[in-house]
């Protein structure tokens, strides 16, 4: 053999090994036709080795779905069971995939022991997950009967029970659909942002309060009592409220109230009443103003010309003090005498007094005429003005001798003025 053909295969084999591609050897080059035969044999065992060499590279970057090297290629044969034993692993693995959890290696070493015992473990936690899901059912089925009960329960009950997430203010349950139960299609939105806002302040640990409120539009009022609940309901932080429509029951109240604190003959605030609110505004430290109002010649009235008239007159002073200002309080305290109690604003002292003036001149220009045109007596009424400032430390029976005495003092300043 030729120095010149030891290099045609030293070539071809470096080919082989680092440019499989190009790897080939042309037999007329060999010197010498009786070594063709070892050629073709050094050529057959080149192709097997590129051949297992690219099953080795397919089967590191895990590629099984390959073409396999020819069957006379014994080089490549523990490569082609290793790549038999891959496809079957990945079926298997598919398998478990699926949760066939019975699958088992046994050719494998210390693989298939850890494979196992991965399978193991696996078909112990389905067997859990099983376990805990019939109970998770169970316990679903349980909450889904106590829920109908409770439905059936409440649907029954006067109380309106709602509940909402504390944290979102979505509605959960109610037992009365809420057109139902409030009196206007407006007072939903109203309703639920009033729910959310006490909703929101609760927490777990709170213990169930009570709260009230009202709902307002033009055409409706509706009063309402309510007890909340924190709970936890199907994992939902949330608030029970059990709602009670009081809207009978206050309005009764208010009208109890108001025959309790209203004059019966005049419509404006009593002496209750008037005291109750003196007594607020002075504990209060409130800066306000309040007026003594005495009618003038009320017996004489009476006496002359009966209680009747005599009562049309005390309706006519009532009537008249009500317009010093949408902010005043008129009071009678009895007979002849009122009070009125004005909290200190843009209204100065002696804006009231010019006010108070004008208005006694509109009651003088009321009085009852007789047939010749003349007044049959002359409507009129005396006052007194007291400031009482936000540090006073009079009492309320102090502050109203004070008016008192300035009443007194106006009424003798224009006694002339009232001469029948």
């Amino acid at each position: 053999m030729s120095n010149r053909d030891l290099e045609i295969y030293f070539s071809y084999l470096r080919d082989v090994l680092y440019y499989p591609k190009r790897a080939g050897i042309e037999l007329l080059e060999l010197s010498d036709e009786d070594h063709r035969e070892f050629a073709e044999a050094v050529l057959s065992f080149g192709e097997m080795v590129i051949e297992t060499r690219e099953l080795a590279g397919n089967l590191s970057r895990g590629e099984l779905d390959v073409k396999l090297p020819n069957q006379d290629n014994e080089l490549a044969a523990p490569l082609k069971a290793l790549h038999s034993t891959l496809k079957h692993l990945t079926w298997q693995a598919k398998q478990v995939a699926d949760g066939d959890y019975d699958q088992r290696v046994g050719f494998m070493g210390d693989f298939s022991i850890s494979f196992n015992e991965m399978i193991s473990q696996l078909a112990e936690r389905r067997r859990q997950t099983e376990i805990e899901a019939q109970r998770n059912l169970a316990h679903m089925e349980e909450l889904a009967k106590a829920n109908s009960i409770f439905q059936a329960i409440t649907s029954s009950m006067e109380e309106w029970i709602v509940m909402i997430n504390r944290n979102t203010g979505e509605l959960l349950f109610e037992n009365h659909p809420t057109e139902d139960v409030l009196a206007s299609n407006s007072f939903e939105k109203q309703f639920f942002n009033i729910l959310f806002e006490f909703a929101v302040s609760m927490t777990n640990d709170d213990e169930p309060r009570k709260e009230e409120f009202s709902l307002i539009s033009d055409t409706a009022l509706q009063y309402f009592e309510m007890m909340l609940y924190p709970i936890r309901w199907f994992d939902h932080d949330a608030v029970a409220c059990v709602i009670t429509d009081v809207t009978v029951s206050k309005e009764e109240y208010h009208r109890l109230e108001d025959a309790a604190y209203k004059d019966e003959l005049t419509g404006v605030f009593n002496r209750l009443y008037g005291m109750k609110l003196l007594e607020s505004f002075s504990l209060g430290k409130k800066a306000f103003y309040l007026i003594f109002v005495d009618m003038d010649m009320l017996k004489y009235v009476n006496d002359v010309f009966g209680h009747s008239e005599g009562d049309e007159y005390i309706r006519s002073v009532a009537r008249i003090l009500q317009n010093i200002s949408t902010e005043a309080s008129v009071c009678r305290l009895g007979g002849d005498e009122f009070m009125v109690l004005i909290q200190k604003s843009e209204m100065g002292g002696r804006d009231i007094y010019k006010t108070l003036e004008d208005l006694r001149e509109k009651l003088a220009a009321s009085s009852s005429v007789k047939e010749d045109g003349k007044p049959a007596y002359l409507r009129s009424m005396s006052f007194g003005i007291v400031e009482v400032g936000e540090t006073n430390t009079l009492n309320r029976s102090d502050i109203l001798s004070i008016a008192d005495e300035r009443m007194y003092e106006y009424k003798r300043a224009h006694k002339k003025e009232r001469q029948v």
